[in-house]
Order: structure tokens, then sequence, then C-alpha cells
């Protein structure tokens, strides 16, 4: 029951776009500009640099929430955590299309294992900064975060296996954006080039 209960609480948290809700406050929809996608990084291509941090860390935040909650009852961390990554990725209020779930994992590793999750994070930003397109980054984040989890022996066994379907999810939720890269039609974001 406490699973359910986890998983719920996590599946409402990962619900909640804010990347969307930000871009109507500033008076854009972002589900009509750019790749219509309502993560961080549309918001961020549409609305500038700072409105990507905004979103970025609002959406990391709603992923770790529910994991320390549910550590906070005792309750599974990884049931909480897997339902804010289907929220933010299925959202069903978008007719089940949402983020491509990088910012909202990022929080959720960061309950469950936090140095692996530095250390996936320093991959991100270094191979951002390398190429500036934001889907090799994020790649690169989901290849280095197991591999990190494993070698550090970090979390439990069960959250290492977890943390490998993750990365594979997020690896699934850019599997057009892999299409353009081999097709080399991936776009570089280089968002404080933008105006906020």
């Amino acid at each position: 029951m406490t699973i359910i209960i986890a998983f719920i609480i996590g599946l409402a948290f990962g619900m909640i776009p804010f990347s969307y809700i930000i871009g109507r406050i500033k008076g854009v929809d972002i589900t009509l500009t750019g790749s219509g996608n309502i993560g961080a990084t549309n918001l961020g291509r549409t609305c500038g640099f700072g409105y990507f941090l905004l979103g970025f860390i609002l959406d990391a935040v709603k992923g770790l929430i529910p994991v320390l909650l549910a550590r906070t009852f005792m309750w599974p961390g990884i049931a909480a955590g897997l339902g804010a990554i289907l929220g933010h990725v299925f959202n069903p209020f978008f007719r089940f299309r949402g983020g491509k779930g990088v910012s909202t994992t990022i929080g959720v590793t960061l309950g469950l294992v936090p140095l692996s999750f530095a250390i996936s994070l320093a991959a991100w930003i270094l191979v951002y900064l390398l190429t500036f397109i934001v889907s090799v980054a994020s790649l690169g984040l989901a290849v280095v975060l197991p591999i990190a989890a494993f070698i550090l022996k970090e979390g439990t066994m069960l959250d290492r296996i977890f943390i490998i379907l993750v990365s594979l999810l997020i690896v699934f939720a850019h599997r057009a954006n892999i299409g353009r890269l081999i097709r080399k039609q991936e776009p570089k974001t280089i968002f404080w080039r933008r105006k906020a």
C-alpha cells in the first residue's frame, strides 16, 4: 500500500507543468513554439536562459520533493521517483506528451544517489558546453548516471537498477533527437544569446 501511495504522490508532483505555467505567465504558449515540448529546454529556447534555469530547477524540485517525502514516512523513494518521472514525461494534461524527464530525473537522483547525481550533472554541463546541444548533454547524463551509481555502489541495488531503467527512459524520450543527431539536423541551443 505504501508503494501505491508514494507512487501517486510522485505522479501528482510530476504532472505539474512548471515550464508551461511560466511560459503562460510570460504570455507564451510553449506548446505552440519551438519543439512544442512543455519542458525547460523549450521554455529556454522560447523565453531565454533565465526562464530555462527557473523551469529546470522547478522540474528538478518536483522530482526531489516526493522522494524526500516518501523517505520521511519510510515509504519507497523509488516508487515516488518513478511516479514523478512518469507524470512529467507522460503528462495526461497534455495528451500524455510531457517533457523529456531529464530535470525531474535529476531531482529524483539527488534524493536517491546524491554523489552520482553530482557527477552526472557535471557531465551534462561539460557535454553541453562542448557541443551546445542539449539532447547530447542529456544523453551523456543518462550514460554517466548509472555507471557512477554502480562504481560508487551508492544506494541499494534496487536503487541502482531503478537508475538504469530511468536512464533508458531518458534515451527513449530522446528517440526523435537521436534521429536528428544521426541526420546532423539537431540544433544547437545557446540560451544566453536570447533575450529573457
